[in-house]
């Protein structure tokens, strides 16, 4: 923490005098002016092999704080220096912006690297790779599964998320297991509270765990409520018909949302509709 505060003093310091200097230049920081704007003590700290300042100046860069123009080109320059000299977070983020790249080989690597060194979200990306085929990999919901199991270790929210998601949905029986993933669904919701309530995209995966343990009833309520929230609709009229009015109403706003263009608001009508047939949702994993 020491460290981190005085990195912070100095690169303010450094940059408060240099960014109010005036040089004419009214088209933008040149990449060479983006480099002089890093006080030369945080350089120093860097050539003396202090991986977390060539962190902090990459995330100045990523960011455009501290009177440094965001510039990604070298952010990744910087990040990608911090994880050479070994700092963990630093091969995360390097990672993720080769992800974002399509350099998905390298991605990997610093992905692998990081999560060697225990980090989290290293094992949660990792997993994504054997779930939607990146890169050579080919689909393994086990080798995703032993991965999300160590982004969970961590308390890597997604990664809870995403395994119950998968352990109720994949179409593969191999890969499903309704009532491990009601396990892993109740760990998640035990890690919110009241004052941060549980977001509905995790709500819809609960839905969906609900009907795999043929807890249809749960499973429709929730539902409504994500397809309310979604589609900008109210079911209370319908729901008063009793089951038949409310199916025929269902059917109604699947058939309207088929063509509206809204992907989140349908797929979330239509996982209804499966529920309100006493069918478990499937689905294949898409990139």
């Amino acid at each position: 923490m020491v460290k981190l505060i005085t990195i912070t003093i100095l690169l303010s310091i450094g940059l408060v005098g240099i960014a109010n200097t005036d040089d004419g230049n009214s088209d933008g920081v040149s990449e060479t002016e983006n480099t002089d704007l890093i006080p030369p003590a945080l350089l120093n700290q860097v050539e003396a092999g202090h991986a977390e300042s060539a962190f902090f100046i990459a995330s100045a860069f990523a960011d455009g704080v501290m009177g440094i123009e965001q510039n990604l080109e070298k952010a990744k320059e910087w990040f990608l220096k911090s994880a050479e000299m070994g700092h963990v977070h630093g091969m995360f983020e390097i990672g993720k912006l080769f992800y974002q790249d399509e350099r998905y080989s390298d991605a990997n690597t610093w992905f692998e690297k990081a999560a060697q060194a225990g980090h989290g979200e290293s094992f949660y990306r990792l997993s994504i790779y054997h779930i939607y085929e990146i890169g050579e990999q080919k689909f393994d919901c086990m080798k995703a599964y032993e991965l999300l199991k160590e982004a969970q270790l961590r308390d890597v929210k997604a990664a809870f998320n995403d395994h119950a998601w998968m352990l109720s949905t994949l179409p593969d029986d191999a890969c499903r297991n309704g009532q491990k993933a009601w396990k892993i669904f109740a760990d998640l919701q035990s890690m919110y509270s009241r004052v941060e309530p549980i977001p509905w995209a995790y709500l819809d995966t609960k839905a969906a765990v609900l009907a795999e343990i043929s807890d249809f009833n749960e499973a429709i309520e929730i539902q409504s409520w994500i397809v309310e929230d979604f589609c900008d609709v109210d079911f209370a009229d319908d729901k008063a018909e009793g089951k038949v009015g409310f199916k025929l109403s269902v059917d109604k706003y699947t058939e309207q949302f088929s063509n509206d263009g809204d992907a989140m608001c349908f797929g979330a009508i239509k996982r209804l509709q499966s529920y309100v047939e006493r069918k478990p949702w499937r689905e294949e994993p898409k990139f």
